[in-house]
């Protein structure tokens, strides 16, 4: 059976950590593909004034994964009119790949924040979850939310990769408001897309 892996986010921008978290979770899982899907709409951003338009992400994160024949980009978020629900998204990924087992590869902070998502147990029905953690994340919010129902039955369904990066994007986007370089947390394609285009500045 095919394993597929699927990395959600708003790439804002895209960064080295989202690459070691895919990298890991292939490794780990022995994945045939890792899906980057850029969100279109996320309901769950609260400051969405600082995310830049959807085409710019979605060169951004071709441009990184240009190099690997076993990672692609999807635009079905982008695409897809109102909320990027995560949940549809599963839907409609179990519908083209019958055959496929799916993992969607997360973040610590989104799996902290799952319960508030829409019909976030459903999610489990569709996929396995792969959760990459980062130095001095808040593990401890996580070991205690999955003792407890609604979570506690679908635990076996949630793994942990410990990771070393530890960057953030907002960060990043600092840096760059200023003119500072980014060029050791960001793929240089990256680097050199947001230079051209300007943008965060």
């Amino acid at each position: 059976m095919k394993k597929l892996g699927v990395l959600g986010g708003t790439f804002n921008p895209l960064h080295n950590g989202h690459i070691a978290l895919a990298e890991a979770a292939q490794k780990a899982y022995q994945l045939d593909e890792v899906l980057f899907i850029p969100s279109g709409n996320p309901p769950h951003k609260k400051e969405k004034t600082d995310i830049i338009d959807k085409e710019y992400r979605y060169e951004m994160v071709k441009l990184a994964i240009a190099g690997n024949k076993t990672w692609g980009v999807s635009r079905m978020e982008m695409d897809r009119p109102g909320f990027s629900y995560a949940v549809d998204t599963f839907k409609e990924l179990k519908a083209k790949y019958k055959n496929a087992k799916l993992y969607y590869i997360m973040g610590l902070d989104s799996i902290n924040e799952i319960l508030e998502w829409r019909k976030p147990l459903e999610l489990f029905k569709y996929c396995e979850i792969i959760v990459g953690t980062r130095p001095g994340a808040r593990i401890r919010t996580f070991r205690r939310m999955v003792k407890f129902p609604p979570l506690a039955q679908e635990v076996d369904k949630i793994d942990i990769i410990e990771l070393n990066e530890n960057i953030s994007a907002s960060d990043i986007r600092e840096k760059l408001k200023k003119g500072i370089s980014v060029a050791d947390v960001v793929p240089t394609q990256v680097v050199k897309y947001i230079e051209r285009k300007k943008i965060y500045q």
